[in-house]
């Protein structure tokens, strides 16, 4: 398996710390994918991804990873938004936690599909979500989405 990780400025470190530790021990190859060579997450260390995003070909991996965090600017890169929706023709599985199910709402995959997040209810958001699909739960598996308000443990 091949999972791909989709690091951001700001994005929130810890919220997916646990789960590349549990991939990397299961031998699931990983690597990171930025719309820069290098990023600085919430915790204030600057990490030096593997890919520039235009490098990225969904047919090379299983799932797409993508860490809460403030969404803006990036929820309008279309750089980022053609990614996951190649990911989403595809089939491929797509986790996004937090503020991360925002891209998928800026990309237009969540259509009429069930979603869960924690950054629906802020005003600069709320235009990309469907509040009559958002789920009652903090997990929830749609197809070939995978989202969750808080961190990401039980993914796989």
């Amino acid at each position: 398996m091949k999972a791909l990780f989709f690091l951001y400025e700001g994005y929130v470190d810890w919220e997916i710390s646990p789960l590349s530790y549990m991939l990397n021990v299961s031998d699931v190859e990983i690597k990171t994918a930025a719309l820069s060579e290098e990023v600085t997450h919430e915790g204030k260390f600057k990490i030096k991804v593997d890919l520039n995003i235009e490098s990225c070909d969904p047919a090379d991996y299983d799932i797409l990873i993508i860490p809460g965090g403030e969404p803006a600017p990036f929820d309008k890169d279309e750089r980022l938004l053609n990614l996951i929706r190649q990911f989403d023709e595809q089939g491929k599985l797509i986790a996004a936690i937090c503020g991360g199910p925002t891209f998928l709402a800026a990309a237009g995959v969540l259509r009429e599909r069930k979603y869960s997040t924690s950054i629906d209810d802020n005003p600069e958001y709320t235009h990309y979500f469907n509040e009559k699909y958002m789920s009652e739960t903090d997990v929830t598996k749609c197809e070939n989405l995978m989202l969750r308000e808080t961190l990401i443990l039980n993914l796989l």
